[in-house]
């Protein structure tokens, strides 16, 4: 899912789909509570506003760049991951990561 090809479409299938799972999660957190059970529900703000409770919270970053960086970090290591054998050498790796990540800044032009 997180794969440039599939990410770019996430938003055009969540404009359509994501309304569903609102109401269908909202239903199913109604009615758990109801029952006694407590639910964390996690989420983007956007997101989760939709679900109505009398107790919320809101994490924040100090940087959001952070969540940025993480990502690029993430498919930088999978890329690399990818490129190199499960016994490469620290070289070995350095020398992937790189290369990934000089492929990732020509694709991004």
């Amino acid at each position: 899912l997180k794969g440039p090809k599939v990410s770019k479409n996430i938003p055009t299938v969540a404009e359509v789909t994501q309304g569903e799972v609102i109401n269908f999660a909202a239903a199913a957190i109604e009615l758990m509570s109801k029952d006694g059970i407590s639910i964390l529900l996690e989420g983007r703000e956007q997101t989760v506003n939709y679900v109505r409770t009398p107790l919320r919270f809101t994490l924040t970053l100090s940087d959001e760049t952070l969540i940025g960086k993480r990502r690029a970090a993430q498919r930088l290591m999978a890329a690399a991951l990818a490129a190199t054998s499960e016994d490469a050498s620290e070289t070995a790796v350095k020398e992937a990561l790189d290369a990934e990540l000089s492929k990732m800044l020509e694709t991004e032009k």
